[in-house]
C-alpha cells in the first residue's frame, strides 16, 4: 500500500510538471505572436505570466529581456527609457546565470549592455562597451551563426574604428591599448550576419549605412536593392524599407 501511495505521488508529480510545461510553452507562444503584431506590453503581461509559473526558464527571461529592449526604444521619456534598459539588463543577467550555454541569453547581456551606454559617462560607456563585445564573442562561440551577435560584433568594430579622440584616450585608459578593430573587420562580420540570416532587412541596412558611412556608395545600393526584394515583418523593417526607397529614388 506504502509503495502504491508513493506511485501514485509520483505520477501525479510527473503529471503536474508536464501540464506545466505545456502550460508555459503555450504562453511563450501567445507573446511570440503577440510580438508579431507589434503588442509590446500585452507580450510582456503574458510573459510575465509564464515567469510566474517558472521563475529560472531561460526563454521566458531572454523574450522578457528583448522585449524591454523594444520598450527602450519606443519610451519617449529619458526615465522611462532608463527604467525599461534596468529591466532589460535584469534579466538578460538571470538568463545567462540560468542558462551560461545559451547563445541568445549572451546576446540579450550584450545587447542589455549596449542601451545602457547612453545613461552612462563616457568612461562607464567604454567599460560596457568591453563587456557587450565579451558577451557577443561568448554567443559566437556558442553558436557561430548567431546573426545578431555577429552583428554586434560587426557594429563594435566599426564604432571603435572610428572612436573620437576622447573616447579613444578612455579606450587606451581602460584596455591597456586599443584592442584591435577595423573596418575591415566590421565588413566581415556584417557579411558573415547577412550569410547567417539572409532574409533580415535590419542586417541588410545596418551594413548599406557602414557601407555608405566609408563612402562605399556603390556597394551600399546593392544592399538597400536587396532590402526591397525582401519581406519586412516589423515596425522596424518597414523603416528600413522606407529608407530603402528614399535612397533609391
Amino acid at each position: 500500500m506504502q509503495m502504491f501511495c508513493l506511485s501514485a505521488t509520483m505520477c501525479f508529480l510527473f503529471a503536474g510538471s508536464v501540464v506545466e510545461g505545456q502550460s508555459v510553452s503555450a504562453l511563450i507562444r501567445q507573446a511570440d505572436e503577440l510580438d508579431a503584431k507589434e503588442r509590446t506590453d500585452d507580450a510582456i503581461e503574458v510573459l510575465k505570466q509564464a515567469e510566474k509559473i517558472t521563475p529560472n526558464n531561460p526563454t521566458v527571461l531572454v523574450n522578457l529581456s528583448q522585449d524591454y529592449s523594444d520598450k527602450i526604444d519606443a519610451a519617449k521619456d529619458r526615465s522611462q527609457k532608463l527604467a525599461f534598459a534596468k529591466l532589460c539588463l535584469a534579466y538578460a543577467k538571470k538568463a545567462v546565470h540560468e542558462a551560461p550555454d545559451n547563445a541568445d541569453a549572451h546576446v540579450c547581456l550584450s545587447i542589455a549592455y549596449g542601451k545602457m551606454t547612453d545613461f552612462v559617462d563616457n568612461k562607464t560607456k567604454m567599460e560596457y562597451s568591453k563587456v557587450v563585445k565579451s558577451e557577443a564573442e561568448k554567443a559566437v562561440e556558442l553558436n557561430p551563426k548567431n546573426d545578431l551577435a555577429l552583428l554586434i560584433l560587426a557594429r563594435w568594430n566599426y564604432e571603435m574604428a572610428t572612436l573620437n579622440p576622447i573616447l579613444k584616450a578612455i579606450a587606451q585608459t581602460l584596455y591597456g591599448q586599443i584592442p584591435s578593430a577595423s573596418k575591415e573587420k566590421a565588413t566581415e562580420y556584417f557579411q558573415r550576419a547577412i550569410a547567417a540570416a539572409p532574409d533580415k532587412i535590419l542586417l541588410h541596412a545596418e551594413y548599406a549605412e557602414a557601407l555608405e558611412s566609408m563612402g562605399k556608395t556603390k556597394e551600399a545600393r546593392a544592399e538597400w536593392l536587396k532590402i526591397k526584394e525582401l519581406k519586412p515583418t516589423d515596425a522596424e523593417d518597414r523603416r528600413y524599407l522606407a529608407e530603402a526607397e528614399q535612397k533609391l529614388k
